[in-house]
């Protein structure tokens, strides 16, 4: 379902990033190779820098 929104995402120029995922499911985005396709950072904070700073101050980073 992720890897289908962020195609959906890209076909809007728009990027799907993912923020303080919990382990269980980075452990499944590993093990599927999905965290190759996907961004996926510790932090909102982290995912911010990675953009430059431009999330807004929810933390998203459209």
């Amino acid at each position: 379902m992720l890897l289908r929104a962020s195609r959906r995402a890209a076909l809007s120029d728009v990027e799907l990033v993912l923020a303080c995922v919990p382990q269980p499911l980075l452990r499944i985005l590993e093990m599927t190779g999905a965290d190759q396709v996907l961004q996926v950072h510790g932090t909102v904070a982290e995912a911010d820098a990675a953009f430059g700073g431009r999330g807004d101050a929810a933390g998203s980073l459209t």
